[in-house]
């Protein structure tokens, strides 16, 4: 294998440093440790391993802090900023993709830091040189072995997964070490091919997938398992297989242009190959077979609500009959279901969001109001009957008449026993799916915050118009507001409190990968095949029964009807159907950015005015009439094809004359 290099791993031979020992970066080593005690016990193993892992950048943090596009890289949230030291700054790094703040050159601060380019190098380095060594651990058994293998075989693939994701086509080293001390020729190395890395990267999970145990136990929720490893390549296989990246239409449109300066070649591929959905599919298949994973469930007679006539009412997974769908689907991410009793939690991270709720609590209790959720992202909810609000039933009727007082609901309707539907709720909030109640905070919401002592800061109504009470007015100098009128709730418990005495925060993990995620992303493969293709002797096929077998339990735990005949008409209906069902199912958990690139449809969707409620007027007075939103991170947003990949940073490129820099980005 051609032997690659991150180059600011080798910085001695450009004269920064003497030498360049990589072995001792960890926490656990003083200066001195030497490389061989590193495999004289298990232990020291372990703690090199643990060491590696501390350098992974945080995939929790969505919002703030973080060193991806997160939410805030697409139309799923905008941010009017963080309130530091007085004043409020546009600072989530979404924010500063979408407005066009970074460079090359500049790719973050103290906050958040899109270059995770030399971490992820570091990474792979230590496991490159571990993986061959794990023999010599004296008190390491045949299954020891087996393990530490697939775990740092794992975190190596990791890492290739992370860069990939940001940068597309990187550099890979396979299982070379390089020399130090070398000419500097020796480290002017290119990238492969973006199908490359895909293939290296989904064939190193694979491996690691052989020697990780199938489950692990519940202190243990980072620790990557046969499942993680398996879902991991089954999310880089369907992406591979997207327009964007398989020769579509947005492949020819955006990187036409995007070859290698060493001879050529297409770093995206300009050769659409259907083949890739077939082997999207079969990768999304290994990790049902697995047989480890089901959609999670909760039920609760008490408080379930009646089902719509049209929704089956057979036990689940047959139909939405015997749960409660509300708490089912909020459970998973509000820290009421712990990790071994979420069965479809495929792999997390012990990494909490608590730090970043202040974002999205009221501004008069504790939060800062910074995130908020476009309306075109409220209104693609279904009504709880299923039909879109547009096409509402006579039964479940979408009302909204932001003029009219009386346009509101009349008295208390409990939906769960976490929810209750306030009196005087505006109407266009009142007959839709119950996970519009667990993710969208809107006007008029009911914040229990219950952990609090002090009765005046808890169960509270909670209204975004200007004047009420976490609406736009005095709260830090009236620049940090919920800019929509909308915010997200998916994360907060019933107990979540951020101001008052006793206030508290339940600890909850963020979910890396969950089996919903894996039953969408086989029927989209599924769904976009032609013919008949076998993948490790087995064939895949546009089945519409079998992607109803995978598509319809998501909606049936959400109480909804599953797909009818016209969904699954064509080819085109269905992907349509599926990308709402993505925005819905997967809200705020980091995917959006990611699906609407491979879709090659971000370009169309930035060019579609963000809209929100009339923050700016009392309840009455306008409110909830829809408007442009006119705040700087929403006006000054703009899509530039470069925006595509992050820039790998200039200190990078300026190290190896044939490190291609990603296209639109300054060299």
């Amino acid at each position: 294998m051609k032997k690659y290099i991150l180059l600011s791993f080798v910085c001695c031979v450009i004269g920064l440093f003497s030498s360049c020992n990589y072995l001792n970066v960890d926490d656990y080593f003083e200066d001195t440790f030497q490389e061989d005690s590193i495999f004289s016990n298990k232990t020291n193993l372990e703690y090199y391993y643990n060491g590696a892992v501390a350098l992974l950048p945080k995939e929790g943090r969505l919002w703030h802090w973080g060193s991806t596009p997160g939410v805030t890289g697409s139309d799923e949230a905008v941010s009017s900023g963080s309130f530091s030291n007085g004043f409020v700054e546009v600072s989530f790094s979404g924010t500063q993709l979408t407005t066009d703040r970074i460079s090359a050159s500049n790719m973050g601060g103290w906050d958040w830091n899109f270059n995770i380019w030399p971490n992820c190098y570091k990474i792979i380095r230590k496991m490159t040189i571990a993986l061959p060594r794990i023999n010599e651990v004296p008190d390491a058994t045949i299954f020891d072995r087996m393990e530490l293998d697939g775990k740092l075989r794992f975190l190596r693939a990791y890492a290739y997964y992370l860069l990939v994701m940001q940068y597309g086509p990187v550099i890979i080293l396979g299982d070379d070490v390089l020399n130090t001390n070398e000419d500097t020729e020796y480290y002017s190395l290119a990238r492969s091919t973006y199908d490359e890395c895909i293939d290296y990267v989904c064939t190193e999970f694979e491996k690691a997938a052989n020697g990780l145990p199938v489950s692990q136990p519940i202190d243990k929720i980072d620790s990557p398992t046969k499942g993680a490893a398996l879902a991991l390549a089954a999310r880089l296989r369907l992406q591979a297989a997207s327009p964007l990246f398989n020769g579509g239409d947005a492949a020819r449109k955006y990187f036409s242009n995007f070859v290698r300066s060493t001879d050529g070649v297409h770093y995206i591929s300009q050769k659409y190959d259907e083949r890739k959905w077939a082997v999207a599919a079969a990768a999304a298949k290994k990790v049902i077979d697995l047989g480890e994973y089901k959609l999670h469930t909760v039920l609760d007679p008490q408080y379930t609500q009646k089902l719509p006539a049209n929704v089956p009412h057979d036990e689940f997974p047959a139909g939405a009959g015997g749960i409660d769908p509300f708490r089912s689907y909020s459970e998973m991410f509000n820290g009421e279901t712990t990790a071994n009793t979420n069965l479809e939690l495929i792999w997390g991270t012990s990494q909490t969001i608590n730090e970043h709720l202040d974002h999205v609590f009221p501004l008069k209790y504790g939060g800062t109001g910074a995130i908020s959720v476009p309306q075109r992202i409220v209104d693609a909810y279904y009504m709880v009957d299923g039909h879109d609000i547009h096409d509402a039933s006579k039964e479940y009727p979408y009302e909204a008449r932001p003029y009219d007082q009386t346009c509101v609901t009349s008295g208390d309707l409990v939906l769960s026993k976490n929810y209750v539907l306030k009196d005087k709720t505006y109407k266009a909030y009142a007959n839709r799916e119950p996970r519009f109640y667990v993710n969208i905070g809107y006007s008029h919401a009911l914040w229990t915050m219950e952990s609090t002592t002090e009765g005046d800061k808890k169960n509270i109504v909670v209204d975004y118009y200007n004047g009420a009470n976490s609406g736009k007015n005095n709260w830090y100098g009236g620049k940090s507001y919920f800019l929509t009128g909308y915010t997200c709730k998916k994360y907060v418990h019933p107990r979540d409190a951020k101001h008052g005495q006793d206030a508290k925060v339940i600890d909850k993990k963020f979910p890396l990968i969950r089996y919903a995620e894996i039953l969408l992303s086989y029927a989209e493969a599924l769904n976009n095949l032609t013919q008949t293709h076998t993948i490790d002797e087995e064939a895949f096929s546009r089945n519409p029964e079998v992607i109803k077998t995978v598509f319809n339990p998501i909606r049936f735990r959400a109480g909804l009807p599953g797909l009818n005949d016209s969904d699954l008409s064509t080819a085109e209906n269905f992907n349509k159907v599926l990308q709402r069902e993505r925005l819905i199912e997967l809200f705020h958990e980091g995917r959006r950015y990611y699906d609407i690139r491979r879709w090659g449809i971000i370009e169309d969707l930035e060019k579609e005015p963000l809209t929100g409620l009339n923050v700016e007027q009392g309840e009455w007075d306008g409110f909830y009439q829809p408007i442009v939103i006119q705040h700087r991170s929403i006006y000054e947003r703009v899509f530039k094809s470069k925006m595509l990949f992050i820039p790998i940073h200039l200190d990078e490129v300026r190290r190896s004359k044939n490190l291609d820099q990603n296209p639109g980005w300054e060299k």
